[in-house]
């Protein structure tokens, strides 16, 4: 059976195979894809086209859409149904019918216009998307050889091929970007608070949404950063950068030590003079748990410690426990800290 664009568009498990969004749904089209090689370049092109309307939603000429419901309109009768002689009910039915089938078709002919056109196909770069759960880390290699290490609870999306005149990832979460050396092409780190350039370097960088302390970290070579497109900041081997999002604070901080911000990309877990509130998110994320602080005195004490992921939940909060004593409870996945 020879298949056509609009048997992959509209057919959902396709779509999240193109979007990468299941797995099973990734492992059933790729066996598909091995048992029905003469359909494999329809359904690559059906995919480059679902990135395009997923990531670029572009507003359509009017005169186009304008020509192209005329023509399904014309195709489907809908000026020739309405009969006198028939009741309203009837009329609302039919017309619910033929425009569903209208909406559908037009859809397919807004697919068409974009993939056909040459000046949005070539201006617009396609987007590969990895998600890190908790409790989990992943490293790879972009596709102009940098490598990077995504820890748990992150999310990055970059270019498929870097194809532009910059080589631009955006970042939620953290990550170790040893980023291969390109001066024609500096490699840009979009995070929600910060743009970071880079022509090629080490460094790490702590941006989760939802914690109060943005921090990036050089090892090697330089970089520069801008808060809100303001004035860009270079940092220098061995400094951090800290930005404190409640209060807009910004300080850059000389580190001796300065691989201790990316050491759990090694899998270690390290605590420098941290709240326990802060350590509890951490924790949350390495080993996949929810805490309840109960105990409110303990989290506000801080801790200096070097744990590593293998390491238990019960062995870890034995050892914070030793200098402030607490007690916690473990139902399922979640601790309770009394």
């Amino acid at each position: 059976m020879d298949y056509k664009l609009e048997d992959f568009i509209l057919d959902d498990s396709f779509v999240n195979y193109a979007t990468n969004k299941n797995q099973a749904d990734i492992a059933k089209w790729e066996e598909w894809f091995s048992q029905n090689p003469k359909n494999l370049k329809i359904a690559l092109d059906a995919k480059m086209l679902i990135h395009k309307l997923r990531f670029h939603k572009q507003e359509l000429p009017k005169e186009f859409i304008s020509e192209e419901w005329h023509k399904l309109s014309t195709r489907l009768h809908l000026n020739e149904i309405k009969r006198k002689n028939k009741g309203k009910t009837i009329f609302l039915k039919k017309i619910g019918r033929y425009a569903a089938a209208a909406s559908i078709l037009l859809f397919l002919a807004s697919a068409i216009y974009y993939f056909s056109n040459s000046s949005i196909r070539d201006a617009e770069p396609i987007y590969q998307e990895l998600c890190v759960a908790k409790g989990a880390s992943k490293n790879i290699i972009l596709p102009d050889g940098t490598v990077v290490f995504i820890n748990s609870d992150s999310k990055l999306k970059y270019e498929e091929n870097f194809e532009g005149a910059s080589r631009e990832v955006f970042l939620e979460g953290e990550a170790w970007f040893d980023v291969s050396h390109n001066a024609n092409k500096p490699f840009i780190v979009h995070t929600q608070e910060n743009d970071i350039r880079v022509l090629g370097t080490a460094f790490n960088v702590y941006a989760y949404p939802n914690e109060n302390v943005f921090r990036t970290s050089l090892e090697r070579g330089s970089i520069s950063l801008s808060y809100h497109h303001g004035a860009e900041i270079e940092l220098k081997v061995n400094q951090t950068y800290i930005l404190h999002k409640n209060t807009q604070e910004i300080k850059l901080v000389e580190t001796d030590n300065i691989e201790i911000y990316s050491a759990w990309k090694d899998g270690e877990i390290v605590f420098k003079n941290q709240k326990f509130t802060e350590i509890l998110k951490i924790l949350e994320r390495t080993h996949n748990l929810t805490f309840i602080l109960q105990n409110k005195n303990v989290g506000k004490c801080n801790y200096t410690g070097c744990f590593t992921t293998e390491d238990d939940i019960n062995s870890i909060l034995a050892v914070i426990k030793l200098p402030t004593p607490f007690e916690y409870e473990i139902h399922n996945d979640t601790v309770i800290i009394k």
